[in-house]
């Protein structure tokens, strides 16, 4: 079930208020052919300027079909949502290039965005530095 609430004319992108079929959750999706747009589009919802030229892609076999088709509907390669998963900010950017669907994503930590590879590696890196402590501990 969708929504229209901007137009693509008033804004540079098209919004969306969508239901995933997959979780039965309501989501408010920016739509465009242009990266340039979508940030704008996540300042306007975030007021973070993200840069997104270089987010880092991986493809996702799991994108909702619900955001496939509205992707497909409105002839465009990105969308972006936004929404507060267990008291953290996020944000979902999808790619389309051809039949492949890529995503990037940003959570929030004290005010500033992140890119999900950067808190992944950060947190190995954290998980790391705790095991070597805890070795220093065993050994004395």
């Amino acid at each position: 079930m969708n929504f229209l609430t901007a137009s693509k004319e008033q804004k540079g992108y098209a919004e969306e208020m969508v239901i995933l079929d997959e979780t039965k959750k309501l989501f408010k999706y920016s739509l465009s052919n242009s990266l340039d747009d979508i940030k704008i589009a996540i300042y306007e919802r975030t007021g973070c300027n993200i840069n997104l030229e270089y987010a880092r892609w991986k493809i996702n076999p799991r994108l909702s079909i619900s955001v496939k088709h509205l992707m497909n509907t409105h002839r465009v390669n990105y969308s972006m949502t936004t929404d507060i998963r267990e008291k953290t900010k996020f944000i979902v950017i999808n790619m389309r290039v051809g039949d492949n669907w890529f995503i990037t994503g940003y959570d929030e930590i004290n005010g500033v965005f992140y890119n999900w590879d950067i808190i992944k590696t950060l947190s190995k890196v954290i998980d790391l530095i705790k095991d070597h402590f805890s070795e220093d501990d065993d050994a004395e």
